[in-house]
């Protein structure tokens, strides 16, 4: 199931469902009226989106149209927290250089993590607010996992249960 935030001049946009050719999608909102909706509701929702989708991709629904990726938003244009780890030592290294900092201490043995600024995602075709290239524009393309609300103290072997959609992501 593919999912994408259409913008409809609201701060979350509206949620539509992607047919897998990224040729055709089906407004969602009568389901959820957008993806932080959905989410915070997704054992409520999660089998009407994929209904949709199935529907979608047989081409039995009434309510489909081209799909756009101009009018797509971030899929979350804002969420509730953004957390971002570093698992790569080499990465981490030439961060540190790139930011002219001294090493993390135990950065060999302990995944580094930070959080970030979470309000305002940019979508696939936003341009980028820099004044110059001098502030260290750099693309990183990652993996982001969306999940649902992780009771603290979530040993790693039930963490995958909270895991509701996978992303990619440019941070």
């Amino acid at each position: 199931m593919r999912l994408a935030t259409y913008g409809n001049g609201s701060i979350d946009g509206f949620l539509v469902v992607v047919s897998n050719d990224q040729t055709r999608a089906a407004d969602a909102r009568a389901i959820a009226p957008n993806f932080l909706i959905a989410l915070r509701h997704w054992s409520r929702v999660e089998a009407s989106l994929r209904s949709l989708a199935d529907l979608l991709e047989k081409d039995k629904t009434d309510h489909s149209f081209p799909f756009d990726l101009k009018r797509c938003l971030a899929p979350l244009p804002r969420a509730p927290q953004w957390c971002d780890g570093s698992a790569f030592l080499n990465h981490g290294r030439l961060m540190d250089v790139a930011f002219n900092k001294a090493p993390i201490p135990d950065f060999d043995t302990i995944p580094v993590m930070y959080q970030g600024a979470s309000d305002d995602f940019l979508g696939p075709n936003a341009d980028v607010p820099y004044e110059t290239e001098a502030d260290g524009i750099d693309f990183e393309g990652e993996f982001g996992v969306v999940v649902d609300d992780v009771p603290m103290a979530t040993c790693a072997e039930d963490a995958g249960k909270y895991i509701r959609l996978l992303v990619q992501i440019n941070d």
